[in-house]
């Protein structure tokens, strides 16, 4: 009976706990692909290996622990590909079909039991794996050239890079964007000697009506090493700069000052790091250095942390804090839950672009320029259910140099509190301090790979007219704005049109009548609520005249409806907006190589 027992405790132990993932790759009319770049991420989006496709177009990573991991595929001249969420299964084998084209790109999952009749091929392919651990060996001194060679990796790996030109509404103060009516744009993407990333870009922008020239340049470094308590932090350098800015009323209307104005100049360093302190614990952490120059200095330093516990089958616990500015790092790392897999790894590319276009949250404070401060605590938690993924998040923040949007006439507030571009149709004004709290609540279903819906729901704190109104006496905030909580609501939907590669993601946000909502930055999910009508598409193209690459078209269409417009009559007969969003639209031509 002993016996028997051991023999029972030994079968238990022999258990499978790891499962392999296995690929191939080809051309759409089936060829094999060699040399295809094959990147395998966790499910926090870190990359944890690497390989190149053999001469058959195969790939394989062997021994991956029980979880959910991202791959990502590219090669000159194709579109690349990529899978989310894909599931290892304990003693199975996960079999990718990859099918590389220059219009579209998909990936197909199955799932087989290892078994005696795995062809040769494949068995040469999972010896010949890249090892998920490190592995240390011993070189002799003797060693030859050419194996050195090929022991030592390339100087640059995994480039790619993107051209982007746009047009349409300008941004800066009234979007918290740098982006003029037109613009170009550049990012390059590069893996140094294997583990360092190195991404780095540029914007360039004029306005039509020769207001200020946008300018930004950015560079992001990270390193992927394996174990460890903590990894590389990941650094992020920002440098932006506009042309003039300035306020002055006159006659109701918001004027540019006269005479030769400075330039803004805004400086960042940011350092985003994690760690793994515990098993199914995630810790992000870092801080972000501002400075900025108009007439006056200010500056600010921004920390921020984010912790994740994973509790299995009952979903899993966020909670995240920041203190200062917005905390771009964690959104740029925010894991996408319940996203249709139809995602594209150039918007790694598209992001930097994206990160060069934020300003600083400024604002005029008693004539002295000031930088929104906001300090946040958050709370979510979430867990998935098939092709189901529910979540809340609830947060308190208590923000100092508040900043609304106005528009129309502005004679009745304090000019001292107005801080304009000289370009937009909206200035900023300082309410000064506030503190809100809210929760919100997202269902999340995949409908299919390349169709997803998210529904929200939520109240937070807001503004209202007093019923005082708005006199030419008042000006500041506690005379005509009523602080409350509203009830918020959204609904998004994301596709992909595989025929023609199409990406289109539509939303509709909803805030309680008369009320406006400043912007909250969820860091324990991927939900915020832009209000009207918003629809951003991206069109793939086929590439033209031999080019390597792609092209591709996008718009960008914000607020639509103009909804969100909050009227105060000004008592001579003139009218003051608060605006929740300012409608835009921009397009775009993006050249992928």
């Amino acid at each position: 009976m002993l016996a028997l027992a051991g023999q029972g405790r030994s079968a238990e132990l022999a258990l499978p706990v790891t499962g392999n993932l296995l690929g191939s790759v080809v051309d759409g009319n089936g060829s094999p692909e060699m040399g295809a770049s094959v990147q395998l991420f966790n499910k926090y989006e870190r990359l944890i290996a690497k390989t190149l496709t053999g001469t058959d177009g195969r790939f394989a990573f062997a021994s991956l622990p029980v979880d959910f991991y991202s791959i990502r595929v590219s090669l000159a001249s194709f579109l690349p590909a990529s899978r989310q969420k894909i599931a290892i299964k304990a003693g199975l084998d996960s079999i990718l079909q990859i099918h590389l084209a220059t219009l579209f790109s998909n990936v197909e999952v199955s799932y087989t039991l290892p078994d005696g009749a795995m062809t040769d091929d494949w068995k040469w392919v999972l010896r010949s794996s890249p090892a998920t651990r490190p592995v240390t060996r011993y070189l002799p001194d003797n060693i030859g050239r050419s194996a050195t060679a090929e022991v030592r990796p390339r100087i640059f790996s995994g480039t790619h890079a993107m051209l982007s030109l746009s047009g349409g509404d300008g941004g800066l103060v009234d979007t918290d964007s740098t982006q003029a009516d037109f613009g170009t744009g550049f990012a390059l993407s590069t893996n140094v000697l294997g583990k360092n990333q190195l991404q780095f870009g540029g914007t360039l922008g004029q306005n039509t009506s020769l207001g200020p020239a946008a300018m930004g340049v950015a560079a992001i470094y990270s390193r992927n090493d394996s174990g460890g308590l903590a990894e590389t932090p990941e650094v992020t350098m920002t440098i932006t700069q506009l042309g003039r800015m300035g306020a002055e009323v006159q006659g109701g209307q918001v004027m540019g000052e006269s005479g030769s104005v400075p330039a803004i100049r805004a400086m960042s360093l940011s350092v985003y790091e994690v760690a793994d302190p515990a098993e199914g614990v995630h810790l992000e952490y870092g801080m972000t250095g501002e400075s900025v120059d108009y007439l006056q200095h200010t500056s600010r330093v921004s920390p921020f942390a984010r912790i994740t516990v994973e509790a299995g089958k009952d979903g899993r616990v966020i909670v995240a804090y920041s203190d200062g500015g917005r905390p771009d790092e964690l959104l740029a790392h925010q894991q996408y839950q319940g996203a249709s897999e139809t995602g594209d790894p150039e918007n790694d590319l598209v992001d930097t672009i994206n990160a060069l276009a934020r300003l600083p949250q400024l604002s005029d404070r008693n004539g002295q320029l000031e930088l929104q401060q906001t300090e946040n605590y958050e709370l979510g938690y979430s867990k998935t259910a098939g092709s189901r993924t529910y979540a809340v998040s609830a947060f308190y923040e208590d923000v100092s140099d508040g900043r609304i949007n106005v528009a129309g006439n502005v004679s009745s507030l304090n000019s001292g509190d107005l801080l304009w571009d000289g370009v937009s149709t909206t200035s900023t004004y300082n309410i000064g301090s506030f503190q809100r709290d809210g929760y919100i609540a997202t269902l999340n279903q995949r409908m299919s790979d390349s169709l997803n819906l998210a529904l929200a729901y939520g109240r937070m704190g807001g503004f209202v007219g007093n019923s005082s109104g708005l006199s030419q006496s008042s000006g500041s905030q506690e005379k005509f704005l009523s602080e409350g909580n509203h009830n918020i609501a959204a609904a998004n939907l994301q596709t992909c049109i595989h025929r023609s590669g199409t990406h289109i993601q539509a939303s509709y946000g909803w805030v309680d009548s008369g009320a406006v909502v400043p912007r909250h930055i969820f860091t324990t999910q991927n939900t915020y609520v832009a209000p009207g009508l918003n629809i951003e598409v991206r069109q793939p193209l086929p590439s033209l005249f031999g080019l390597t690459g792609h092209l591709e078209l996008t718009g960008d269409l914000r607020n639509l409806l103009a909804q969100g417009y909050l009227p105060f009559n000004t008592g001579d007969g003139h009218t003051l907006l608060i605006v929740q969003a300012p409608r835009s639209v921009r397009g775009g031509l993006n050249f992928i190589f």
